[in-house]
């Protein structure tokens, strides 16, 4: 029985990744962006910018009646944050932003707020004064009471001055967690083959 202590450390290790990312799969509250670096976008014409200058974010699974929270990050500064009031449009819902090429200002307009049918849109800057690199968007749901009921759930995306000379590997943190739980049972299975023989 002392023998077999790894097998059990291994099995129940690999079990706990499994679930966590089972768990964070399954919750309600999602967050996507279109993609993964944008560019500036040099103002020839109104808005909509094309397609390329601008990440499209899309919210899911929350409740209309709750508060929507968001916090933007870059590069570990929070540029910038704020809770939508209910009621919500959607689910789901879109956010677009933008940044002006000139100015560097961030550019966001939101079909998630329901007030008379219209869009909501707002600007923040980043609190040490640049805009490039890493964003993380952060969304959350809050009661009346400010309490969290749903979230937090992130998105990653990169500004950056020119997209194609980047390299990205996506690897989403929850699919890492299934994928090491499943390693971790191909592991078990391997040892407990062997112990057989």
């Amino acid at each position: 029985m002392r023998r077999h202590w790894l097998r059990g450390v291994l099995l129940g290790v690999s079990l706990a990744m499994l679930l966590a990312g089972g768990v964070a799969l399954a919750q309600g509250l999602s967050i996507g962006a279109d993609q993964d670096c944008f560019e500036c976008w040099p103002r020839t014409s109104g808005w909509p910018p094309p397609a390329d200058h601008v990440v499209t974010l899309t919210f899911g699974g929350y409740e209309t009646n709750e508060y929507l929270c968001w916090r933007v990050s870059i590069e570990g500064e929070i540029a910038g944050e704020d809770c939508w009031d209910p009621p919500l449009a959607g689910p789901p819902c879109q956010a677009e932003l933008a940044v002006e090429c000139q100015t560097l200002e961030v550019l966001f307009e939101t079909d998630c707020e329901a007030i008379n049918g219209a869009d909501g849109s707002e600007v923040f800057v980043a609190a040490n004064g640049s805009l490039y690199g890493q964003w993380v968007w952060t969304l959350w749901q809050e009661d009346e009471g400010n309490q969290v009921i749903a979230g937090p759930v992130y998105a990653n995306f990169t500004f950056a001055e020119d997209c194609s000379a980047l390299e990205f590997v996506p690897e989403p943190g929850t699919i890492m967690l299934l994928g090491s739980g499943l390693a971790g049972l191909v592991g078990y299975a391997a040892l407990r083959w062997r112990t057989r023989e």
